[in-house]
């Protein structure tokens, strides 16, 4: 896991990360939500029983699109001071006078709800919403609000058709039931969406919530460098 900047991570136990994870903003991710490989959170939030494709990006930030340029050499000082042509060039906070900046995380999170599939390679725009029980297929690009229990695709994301009919989706939102751990679930007949909710609407009410806490996820020690042979730097 590789974390830019003073990011932190914050996490309901437990969780799997299942390969590089790169995290550019302070991030929180619910309960049994599963992250593959290559994933890259810029700027969101994610909800619990989330299934997360490799090469994901969440929360994509921009560039300057009103700038003279879209390069960050303008207002990233170290993204070429490491060479002499651009050691002592000046460069502009985005934020400066208080202003919005199209780099900066603010309120345009990106909201990933609970019980969400998103496919590999899905880029999710910061500021959208993707609402819980969704489902994006690969490749998409989310532009705008995908709503609940919804199936979307395509670039940019449009919705396809509904994952449920409407009387059975707005059952499952009142009943919440991600708010529960596997164990309490557990005897759920899973593979029938109906009688799941039917089953879980009889019992529900008497279930605590399962509720262990957002608990900060350390960030891994830095390894000491292998030797590595001497390669050719390109100027």
């Amino acid at each position: 896991m590789q974390r830019i900047g003073r990011s932190r991570l914050f996490v309901e136990p437990p969780i799997r990360i299942l390969g590089p994870l790169v995290i550019r903003a302070d991030t929180r991710i619910g309960a049994f939500s599963e992250i593959a490989r290559q994933v890259e959170v810029q700027a969101a939030t994610l909800g619990r029983y989330c299934e997360i494709g490799p090469g994901c990006l969440l929360g994509a930030t921009g560039h300057p699109t009103t700038w003279l340029s879209v390069s960050a050499f303008q207002y990233k000082k170290g993204a070429w001071s490491w060479h002499p042509s651009a050691a002592d060039a000046e460069v502009i906070d985005p934020e400066a006078g208080g202003r919005q900046s199209f780099r900066s995380v603010g309120p345009d999170l990106a909201t990933i709800g609970n019980d969400v599939w998103l496919g590999a390679n899905v880029v999710v725009l910061r500021g959208v919403t993707i609402g819980d029980g969704a489902i994006v297929a690969a490749n998409a690009v989310v532009t705008k609000d995908i709503p609940p229990y919804t199936i979307a695709a395509g670039m940019p994301a449009t919705v396809i058709r509904p994952r449920v009919p409407d009387d059975l989706r707005d059952e499952l939102l009142a009943l919440q039931w991600w708010r529960h751990s596997p164990n309490q679930l557990s005897g759920t007949p899973y593979d029938d969406p109906a009688a799941a909710a039917a089953h879980l609407a009889g019992r529900i009410g008497d279930l605590e919530p399962y509720d262990p806490g957002f608990v900060e996820l350390a960030k891994p020690p830095r390894r000491a460098a292998a030797p590595q042979k001497k390669r050719r730097r390109l100027f």
